[in-house]
């Protein structure tokens, strides 16, 4: 996936170079709850912060708040 400013939730999950298994392996979230949070269910702020953690890690380089859009949090959504 190319490198830019903004990144899309659905598109860090389409370019996904590893199984959501193994992605919910990695973040300890369960698959059942990355799969709701790819499909834009809610997800709460702890869970949301692994999974941006585990992105970067993924893509090697900084997935927060701030550059992804359409990951919902506790009842807000994060808009870059």
């Amino acid at each position: 996936m190319e490198e830019k400013s903004i990144y899309t939730l659905a598109e860090l999950f389409a370019y996904l170079p590893i199984s959501l298994a193994e992605l919910a392996r990695r973040s300890h979230i369960n698959e059942v709850t990355l799969a709701r949070i790819r499909d834009g269910k809610m997800a709460r702020r702890d869970t949301a912060n692994r999974l941006l953690n585990e992105l970067s890690a993924v893509y090697g380089r900084r997935i927060s708040y701030g550059n992804v859009s359409g990951l919902h949090v506790q009842g807000e959504e994060i808009a870059a």
